[in-house]
């Protein structure tokens, strides 16, 4: 079990909060950061220190400011003594066509994705040199990274540079042990304010695996590239999507059915 704590941001809902539980569940004690729904962190905190026994603190804070990065690595310092593990989870979506987006819907989705992550991830990274820490700093991405669609132009592009800028952060802080890398979710069935009663059956349909993903996917797997097992691993984006990222199936189950019985049909397509 660690001994240590581990910073998420946007650690009260959705793909974060599962983040929580799995880095709790190995024994991690938690600097979760979020804005405003405070009465939401609360209750994930209480749960999590219920369930694993583990130190919970809760911040409230604007990832948009300009001192996001000192600010709050100054308050996780405050409430524990070491933190071995940042997650710069924290996001906001945007689906829409480039023809009717708005400036300042760019501003806002590239100052809390992009903007405010680097300097979260920064500051800590400047802070586990000063330590003298190995630690890990990671990034949620997200499978619209690699698979545009018409309406993502802006999000997915972002996530996009996310990869590419830690590539560099791993590259610069590696000589000082620091491993920096980004993970990327496929559908995660975690059913965001507005979609209680969402039904992912149809995203479910086209996963290989045929199963839905949960924020404790994520979370296990940044377990994973914390720990000591992935001491030579950084720099890297690992996609956690079900196999989605593999490619696109072009055949129906009639094809797979066929083929599978020695009666189908060669068919070159263009």
């Amino acid at each position: 079990m660690n001994h240590t704590a581990a910073i998420v941001t946007g650690g009260n809902r959705g793909v974060g909060e599962g983040i929580c539980y799995a880095l709790a569940s190995k024994g991690y004690d938690i600097f979760m950061a979020h804005c405003g729904e405070a009465d939401k962190a609360a209750h994930v905190a209480q749960q999590l220190r219920e369930k694993f026994g583990v130190r919970v603190v809760t911040f409230d804070c604007d990832q948009r400011e300009r001192t996001i990065g000192e600010t709050l690595m100054t308050q996780a310092l405050l409430a524990f003594s070491s933190v071995s593990l940042v997650m710069c989870n924290a996001g906001v979506g945007l689906e829409k066509y480039m023809r009717l987006i708005h400036p300042e819907e760019i501003d806002y989705v590239y100052e809390v994705n992009f903007r405010g992550s680097l300097l979260i991830a920064n500051a800590a990274a400047k802070y586990m040199v000063d330590r003298g820490i190995r630690g890990t700093i990671l990034f949620t991405s997200s499978i619209r990274s690699k698979t545009p669609t018409p309406m993502d132009a802006i999000y997915g592009g972002l996530k996009a540079g996310l990869n590419r800028a830690a590539q560099s952060m791993a590259r610069e802080y590696g000589r000082h042990g620091i491993r920096i890398s980004t993970i990327s979710p496929g559908c995660m069935c975690v059913y965001p304010e507005g979609y209680a009663d969402r039904d992912y059956t149809e995203e479910i349909s086209r996963i290989p695996l045929r199963i839905g993903g949960d924020g404790t996917d994520i979370g296990f797997t940044a377990a994973f590239l914390a720990s000591e097992e992935a001491r030579f691993i950084t720099g890297i984006n690992i996609f956690v999507d079900g196999g989605v990222s593999c490619g696109e199936d072009y055949w129906s189950d009639a094809d797979e059915y066929t083929a599978s019985h020695g009666r189908g049909t060669f068919v070159v397509r263009e």
